[in-house]
């Protein structure tokens, strides 16, 4: 590796004689603990292997328990908003072939279990007047080749422009399937078995030019299940191979490669076998916890390994030159496994599951390879000789590099932090271009079916993101005054007037059906006076219609607004949501509400809430980590020194970010808060080791802490990155951003603590040099930190 440094700049550490833990370890106990260290492995294996993966996606609901009683109650008054969609497109829908066809298909659907209720053009029901006053009657009736029948139905759909958008598109060549499926909380893989079923329906009706499609949020989360499944099987193993090679050409040894990945496995099969004893599944986020483990890991197994072979502390070839290396570093990798943990431990601020989830067991692997590297790792290393190498031919490359970033910013400080600031300030302005969104289907892949399907049915039919509300008296009376009703059809005008909504659906449909088979004019509108409405209302609670209870409870108390909206993001639904709630407070008064509500809203709510808990979350995690450093390096200026590397890093991602219209989602919210301890690492290895060499010379303590630190430091954020950039392969788009712009973040922090905390050190020393007063350096009792 690097050049065996004088005796007089690497003192001998007392660290390690301080530990008699760890000579037990290296002796009489070592065998002990690499035996419990394979039974708790194997043990916890077997629980990693049975880990399931979240269906539903409740882990990515933060609705506080409030909001939860809410959308139950909703459920129960209404039934489930998680409806499935799907579309039907036929050259000649209102034909007799395509009513057949969508008849086929409805009938089909309507006879599968789990399914509560079918509506669509060939059953749906429309009010006519009958012998007792308006009753349903089916709108299309076979026989479908009948004379007349084409007339017949669009004759029929036009006189009820409010199926439009919802079950038949305005060319009329598109009908919609809407499906109701039951709430069943203790059965997860029914709905599973619908929407194979339903897809499993274009093989059986997709001919002739028919084309079906399907979308809904139980889709989504079927998608998302699926995704996860598939990202284990991939990502995993391809990020095992990306770290195999990083360390194969780093250390050019079996033994380089098989202790760091040993290490990594037993961390990522300790966290997962401990987060499958306390009940959890992986989920969309978490499902970024075995990659991010296996390379956060290796951490501190590379660094005892690399202080091991490289000899720099002395001990010969036996358990002291373990004991030294251990020694050396133990002190530094336990600040490094503190900030990492304090880091990953902000996110549980959030309100989301997923991310507190993520970030609890985040911390939890950092602790678990600290403990594995410092005890079984040494223990292991024991049993090894050191490869027989010459330190050139490991690291030539990488010490000519390092030479040159020394030189660079020793010879030309002032220079290195002119640029440095610059592109900070340039950077940083571009911060408050970030905007929140999340979408759930425009997190998916171009190719993704669910994606494909959506996009067709909001550009065919309408829109496929509905968003729920209720509407309801302060006073808790039930809403039956026309002036009610009328207040609540100005409102639907307001919102259907708004560029992303396709559509509004509420009672007031069914209303003025009632009135028009009630009236002589035959015109859909509503009544004149409150009598005729309370007349109306009864007829319709009377006439069993099946559309009622899906928009109205028991004697109208409270009325359920469904706003149809376009495939969207949060970034356009929350301020529309916004306006909406605006509009009912101009339109409807002080005397009516209007809550939103639902598995959409839920996320559109949950974005925002996000954003501002990252926010606190990363500001908390930045007071953690200064602390930590603080009482470690005992010197203000020094922790200073080894933020501003730190924090420049992640200001530049986020500027990265806004300029490159990269959106803030629940997986790049986390990014500041995940990588600050990250970044942090190197430039903890890097001070501790110069505040031992540091003999009054800051140009050559700082070359030979380069050379010495900077290998290690290299191979380990190289491999942290390319582990991190696995993650590019996977099928959500946060993820794939976080795993891109995390990496990104590592390098950069690289270049800062070669570059930037170097020249800053330079800078240092030659202000405390003009000033006599000052002390000339840190103490000289530290212990130092080799490589």
């Amino acid at each position: 590796m690097s050049e065996r440094l004088p005796s007089h700049q690497v003192p001998p550490s007392p660290v390690s004689r301080g530990l008699p833990g760890l000579t037990w370890i290296l002796g009489r106990g070592r065998i002990f603990c690499l035996v419990v260290f394979g039974v708790v492995t194997a043990v916890l294996a077997l629980h990693a292997a049975h880990l399931g993966i979240e269906k539903d996606n409740a882990s990515l609901d933060a609705a506080d328990p409030a909001e939860r009683r809410f959308y139950a109650d909703f459920k129960k008054s209404f039934g489930s908003d998680e409806d499935l969609l799907l579309a039907v497109t036929h050259p000649h829908l209102l034909e007799p072939e395509g009513l057949a066809l969508l008849d086929a298909v409805t009938r089909t659907v309507a006879g599968w279990d789990g399914v509560r209720r079918v509506w669509s053009l060939t059953n749906i029901e429309e009010l006519v007047r009958g012998d007792v006053g308006a009753q349903p009657r089916a709108l299309l009736s076979p026989p479908w080749d009948a004379p007349g029948m084409t007339q017949h139905a669009r004759a029929a759909v036009d006189r009820n422009p409010d199926l439009e958008g919802w079950l038949v598109s305005s060319d009329r060549r598109t009908a919609g399937v809407v499906v109701q499926i039951e709430d069943r909380p203790g059965d997860a893989d029914y709905s599973a078995r619908l929407i194979d079923q339903l897809r499993g329906l274009e093989a059986s009706y997709g001919h002739g030019g028919a084309e079906l499609h399907l979308t809904g949020v139980p889709v989504q989360k079927y998608d998302v299940s699926g995704y996860v499944a598939r990202d284990q099987r991939v990502l995993l193993p391809l990020a095992v191979l990306v770290l195999a090679g990083a360390l194969a050409v780093f250390f050019r040894h079996p033994s380089g490669v098989i202790v760091p990945l040993v290490v990594a496995g037993a961390t990522v099969v300790w966290t997962l076998g401990i987060y499958d004893c306390l009940g959890h599944s992986l989920n969309a986020i978490t499902s970024l916890l075995p990659p991010v483990l296996l390379v956060v890991a290796m951490a501190s197994s590379v660094h005892v390994y690399d202080a091991w072979q490289s000899g720099h502390h002395g001990g010969g070839d036996g358990r002291e030159r373990v004991a030294r290396a251990v020694g050396a570093i133990i002190v530094p990798a336990l600040l490094c496994a503190v900030t990492n943990v304090q880091g990953f431990l902000s996110l549980g601020m959030s309100g989301m599951p997923a991310v507190r989830q993520f970030g609890m067991f985040a911390s939890i692997g950092v602790a678990a390879a600290f403990v594995i590297g410092m005890t079984a790792v040494p223990a292991a290393l024991t049993y090894l000789s050191p490869p027989l190498a010459r330190p050139s031919d490991q690291h030539g490359l990488t010490l000519r590099f390092l030479d040159v970033t020394s030189h660079l910013a020793t010879s030309r400080p002032w220079a290195v932090l002119l640029a440095f600031t610059v592109v900070t300030v340039v950077l940083a302005a571009g911060i408050p271009l970030i905007r929140s969104n999340t979408d759930l289907v425009g997190f998916l892949r171009e190719d993704a079916p669910l994606r494909i399907d959506t996009s067709f049915i909001d550009q065919h039919l309408a829109g496929t993101m509905p968003v729920d509300f209720v509407l309801a008296r302060r006073d808790g009376d039930s809403v039956a005054s026309l002036d009610a009703y009328r207040r609540l059809e100005q409102l639907e005008g307001a919102i259907a007037a708004r560029e992303q909504v396709a559509g509004v659906t509420s009672v007031v449909a069914l209303v003025r059906q009632v009135h028009r088979a009630e009236s002589t004019q035959g015109v859909l509108e509503l009544p004149g006076d409150d009598r005729e409405l309370r007349s109306d209302l009864a007829l319709l609670d009377e006439s069993g219609h099946d559309l009622v209870r899906r928009f109205a409870t028991p004697e109208f108390r409270s009325l359920r607004v469904t706003v149809r909206l376009h495939a969207i993001g949060t970034a356009k639904s929350a301020p529309l949501v916004a306006g909406i709630l605006a509009d009912a407070q101009r339109v409807l008064g002080p005397d009516y509400t209007l809550v939103p509500t639902g598995a959409l809203w839920h996320v559109v709510h949950d974005s925002d809430r996000l954003v501002i808990e990252q926010t606190q979350s990363f500001g908390s995690a930045i007071v953690l980590v200064v602390l930590a450093i603080g009482l470690l390096l005992r010197s203000v200026t020094f922790t200073v020194l080894a933020m501003i590397p730190n924090v420049m890093p992640i200001l530049w991602t986020g500027g990265i970010m806004g300029y490159g219209g990269i959106e803030l989602s629940s997986g790049t919210a986390m990014i500041a808060s995940a990588t600050l301890g990250l970044v942090v690492d190197d430039t903890i290895h890097y001070l501790w080791y110069y505040r031992g060499v540091y003999a009054g010379d800051a140009v050559a303590a700082i070359r030979n802490s380069t050379r010495a630190v900077g290998a290690p430091v290299t191979v380990a954020s190289t491999s942290l990155v390319l582990g991190f950039w696995v993650g590019a392969f996977g099928s959500f788009q946060p993820t794939i951003y976080f795993s891109l712009l995390t990496g990104l973040t590592m390098i950069t922090g690289v270049l800062c603590d070669l570059l930037l905390l170097p020249a800053s050190l330079v800078l240092l020393d030659r202000l405390r040099t003009r000033a006599p007063r000052l002390p000339a350096g840190p103490e000289r009792d530290q212990p130092a930190h080799g490589r």
